[in-house]
């Protein structure tokens, strides 16, 4: 039952996991060019964010895309890239979430202090929600695996379904 309920909500997920990475990639570039306003420098840890962030995009609609057979495709796969992408975006956006506390970044003494922190609150609210996302999926690939599955089954296939035996077929003779 509850296979059944994870396989319609996969989709919507998976594309609520693309729009999260995109717009965190987005609002990373707009961050990066409004610290450049103040400063000749780059935030390390909002690039490092914008890679993370351009890199699941990319590979969330390379899986959407493509959609094929084959190695990448299948759900052990996929689990590990979801690991790899939620540690990379937790780093990320830990270090982000320390850059508020930096005067370089969230300055008291601008004048228009509450434009760099909102879209640095902003950036650290959208990777706190990607990283959220990375792990709500590693806890429904399992379950997605459990309903008649292995880990050797393609993503896309998740929760299998055995179409059985026909036993209505004719014996041959």
């Amino acid at each position: 039952m509850a296979g059944v309920v994870l396989r319609m909500l996969k989709p919507f997920l998976m594309g609520l996991l693309l729009v999260t990475a995109y717009s965190s990639f987005v609002l990373d570039i707009i961050m990066i060019i409004k610290v450049r306003h103040y400063s000749h420098t780059y935030p390390p840890a909002v690039v490092a964010l914008l890679v993370c962030s351009l890199l699941q995009a990319l590979y969330i609609l390379w899986l959407f895309v493509k959609s094929g057979r084959g190695f990448a495709f299948k759900a052990s796969t996929f689990l590990g890239s979801l690991v790899f992408f939620a540690c990379f975006s937790f780093a990320c956006v830990v270090a982000t979430t320390v850059l508020r506390h930096h005067r370089q970044y969230c300055n008291l003494e601008l004048a228009d202090n509450s434009d760099l922190c909102g879209v640095l609150r902003g950036t650290m609210g959208l990777g706190w929600m990607l990283f959220g996302l990375n792990l709500i999926w590693i806890c429904i690939m399992p379950v997605l695996v459990a309903g008649q599955g292995t880990w050797s089954h393609y993503y896309g296939d998740l929760p299998y379904e055995n179409n059985g035996d026909d036993v209505e077929k004719a014996p041959v003779h």
